[in-house]
C-alpha cells in the first residue's frame, strides 16, 4: 500500500507556523501582537486595579511573548517593540497618562 502525502505551504508545529522560507517567520510575530491585541480589550472591560492589570500582563501576555522570542530568536525592528510597549503600556494605564514611570514597572 502507498500513503499518499499532502504538500502544504505551511506547517502549525508546537504552535508555531513553519514555511519554507524564514522571512515568513516574522508573521508569527505579527499574528501574536493582534491576538494581544484582542486579549487585552477583553481584560480592558473589566474593572482592575493597578496591580492587577501589572499581574495580568505578567501572567498572561508576557508567556506568550516569551515563549516566541525563545522558539524564534529573531531579529524585529524597532516599529514593532513600540507598538508592543505602546499596547502594553496603555492597557496598564487603562488610556490614561502614566503615574509611575515605566523603569518602576
Amino acid at each position: 500500500e502507498t500513503m499518499e502525502l499532502q504538500i502544504v505551504k505551511k506547517v502549525k508545529y508546537l504552535g508555531i507556523w513553519l514555511r519554507s522560507k524564514t522571512i515568513s517567520l516574522k508573521d508569527n510575530y505579527i499574528k501574536l501582537l493582534q491576538q494581544i491585541e484582542k486579549d487585552l480589550e477583553i481584560w480592558n472591560k473589566m474593572q482592575i486595579s493597578l496591580l492587577g492589570r501589572i499581574a495580568t500582563i505578567k501572567m498572561n501576555i508576557l508567556p506568550k511573548l516569551l515563549y516566541l522570542f525563545q522558539t524564534i530568536p529573531i531579529l524585529l525592528n524597532k516599529a514593532f517593540l513600540k507598538k508592543l510597549d505602546k499596547i502594553i503600556m496603555q492597557f496598564i494605564w487603562n488610556g490614561k497618562k502614566a503615574r509611575i514611570k515605566k523603569i518602576y514597572l
